[in-house]
């Protein structure tokens, strides 16, 4: 029996009922690093019939040697697709099945991560080789999904890695630099990618930089002080449809420590007020400020000693202690929430002096002769 096709009054042939099977891996891809083909795939959330898939069990990831052009199936009619499929389900072997805590690992929400270690034995060919690679599911009722669609790869000789990986850390940025590998007598110009983990050997799969970067340097702005990152950089020859990376550079351990202070604080001015002498600045910006620390003198430029202190939200000191009619000396720093604190240099030197308190009338001292 003949049905009408969707949104059209032509006939087709008939279509094949939709399955409790889970559907198929989708937006499968894969890249070259070093050796290794790293395969992502986005895992299937729904069964053939739409409703939602059982809890998966198991991923299989197959390979075949494609042996000519890194070509897929994607742009080919759906027959020539089937068709492809079939050949490639005669020839392909089953190189890993995932499961248990190794599924785990390999999966970040829907996305799963496989890294096919060695996918041609012994040297690289000159020329390359093609594979081909899918994969497929089976959920917990033990029912595997169809074939996904099938990624190839030409895998080539990679680029050897950077050398010299070094970084100088500054209050803004953890600035990373290296040395380009040595010319191989080949033409192709090399790029990088950085990468940043904070265990050691954990990078992720997406680099730092958005970009594949065309000077071997990358200044990194995302870090906190005190935690431990662990860097490599990459090589990367750009073609036209992929990249390849090298192998890791030998990887360096940053740990940035906070020893920068807070600015100077400005606009410093002391007023001495009803009985109290009132200090005035203008608030810091940083994002880590502490507080402020006050400073008081009765010489204008040394004997400083610490007084009190304001919070962070303060710009604005009360020194209830100063005697009448002697002219103190006051000075303001900024200090951050490191432990110990970062303090910052002296504001300027400020001064003034409560007036002095007259005896009450008819007990005046006698005047002088």
């Amino acid at each position: 029996m003949l049905l009408p096709a969707a949104g059209c009054g032509k006939k087709g042939p008939p279509l094949a009922p939709l399955r409790h099977v889970p559907d198929r891996v989708s937006g499968l891809s894969c890249r070259q690093k070093g050796k290794q083909v790293l395969l992502t795939g986005l895992l299937p959330d729904k069964n053939q019939d739409g409703e939602p898939v059982a809890e998966i069990q198991e991923v299989r990831i197959f390979r075949a040697d494609r042996g000519g052009p890194a070509e897929g199936p994607g742009s080919a009619g759906r027959s020539a697709q089937r068709a492809v499929l079939r050949q490639f389900s005669r020839e392909a072997g089953r190189i890993a099945t995932l499961s248990g805590e190794a599924l785990e690992k390999a999966v970040s929400g829907r996305q799963l991560t496989f890294v096919d270690p060695d996918p041609l034995p012994g040297a690289v060919p000159e020329k390359g080789q093609v594979l081909a690679y899918a994969m497929a599911v089976v959920d917990s009722g033990k029912h595997p999904s169809p074939l996904s669609s099938l990624v190839t790869i030409r895998v080539l000789p990679p680029p050897l890695p950077p050398s010299n990986l070094r970084s100088e850390v500054s209050e803004k940025r953890i600035r990373l630099r290296w040395e380009p590998p040595a010319a191989e007598g080949k033409e192709e110009t090399a790029l990088y990618n950085l990468y940043r983990a904070e265990a050691p050997g954990a990078f992720p799969e997406r680099p730092r930089n958005e970009k594949p970067l065309p000077q071997p340097f990358f200044e990194d702005e995302d870090f906190i002080f005190g935690r431990t990152y662990h860097y490599v950089a990459r090589s990367v020859i750009a073609e036209k449809t992929s990249a390849r990376e090298s192998e890791d550079s030998l990887p360096i351990q940053v740990t940035p420590a906070d020893v920068y202070p807070p600015a100077v604080p400005t606009g410093l001015a002391v007023s001495a007020e009803s009985g109290v002498i009132k200090l005035y600045w203008f608030p810091n910006s940083e994002s880590d400020l502490g507080g402020y620390r006050i400073y008081r003198s009765g010489r204008e430029g040394e004997g400083f000693e610490a007084i009190g202190s304001a919070g962070p939200a303060e710009s604005t000191y009360t020194d209830g202690t100063a005697l009448p009619g002697v002219k103190y000396y006051y000075v303001v720093t900024a200090a951050d929430q490191n432990v110990p604190p970062n303090e910052s240099a002296r504001s300027e030197v400020h001064g003034d002096r409560l007036p002095p308190v007259r005896p009450p009338a008819g007990q005046e001292p006698p005047a002088g002769p």
